[in-house]
């Protein structure tokens, strides 16, 4: 995962914690799975910084978009073949039919420098990595970068296909705002029911139990269904406490 970084600002685990943090505050359940596994059952795949794969991969991550599935892919998505070479195609050729979008280049930038990236009226800054794109018709852009030399370029697009869409996010940034707010917008767009958590807080479903996790400085009150029964802790949740509960 992290042979061949390019730069030492570059680091995959942190990459994938921003989705998967991401996710935990919006109230979304999370598998993680080897990706032979089957993935019809799943509305949502994520698949960040998936570099290497197969023309296969991408045929099946096509079939389950056109099924109904919401697709969102990451910086640096398809860079090369199973055996670590680049494509004699364009950069990332395999998924750039998929994503409808070209990928232009990419480029990162010094420790001191950030860039910044417009959405939905919001702002955002990025520094590590930036897949810079150029949006097909009938692709969205639904970020795009507003300093430097890439001002007016596409940051994150998304695309309808089948009975699903397909969404890429070009830059890897240090806080991972942008990243959630595309994961909201993914979820809403879709009609999935989403919470909004506070940073820290992890709110998760096993077994038939409700488990409340309370990562950070703060009290958290756990908003509940009135039947529900706390079977441990408090439902005011005190920082690094738990509590677990049945609705």
């Amino acid at each position: 995962m992290d042979n061949q970084p390019q730069t030492n600002q570059w680091d995959f685990m942190l990459h994938l914690k921003h989705y998967y943090g991401a996710l935990k505050q919006v109230g979304a359940p999370v598998d993680v799975i080897a990706e032979a596994k089957d993935f019809s059952g799943y509305p949502v795949l994520i698949a960040p910084a998936y570099e290497l794969l197969d023309e296969r991969l991408v045929e099946r991550w096509r079939q389950y978009v056109q099924q109904g599935g919401h697709l969102i892919l990451s910086a640096r998505t398809g860079q090369k073949d199973r055996t670590g070479k680049l494509w004699e195609a364009p950069w990332a050729g395999p998924i750039l039919d998929l994503i409808g979008a070209k990928i232009s280049f990419y480029d990162l930038l010094p420790d001191a420098v950030t860039g910044t990236i417009e959405s939905s009226g919001q702002t955002y800054q990025w520094n590590n990595w930036a897949d810079v794109l150029e949006p097909l018709p009938g692709t969205d852009v639904w970020a795009t970068y507003t300093n430097q030399f890439y001002a007016g370029r596409a940051a994150v697009v998304s695309r309808p296909l089948g009975k699903g869409t397909v969404t890429y996010v070009g830059p890897d940034t240090d806080d991972g705002a942008l990243e959630k707010a595309v994961l909201r917008k993914v979820y809403q767009q879709a009609g999935i029911a989403l919470a909004d958590l506070p940073d820290g807080v992890i709110v998760d479903w096993r077994d038939g139990f409700w488990v409340g996790l309370n990562y950070s400085s703060q009290l958290y009150t756990v908003p509940v269904l009135a039947q529900a029964k706390v079977l441990i802790g408090s439902l005011v949740l005190k920082p690094a406490e738990v509590v677990v509960w049945k609705e």
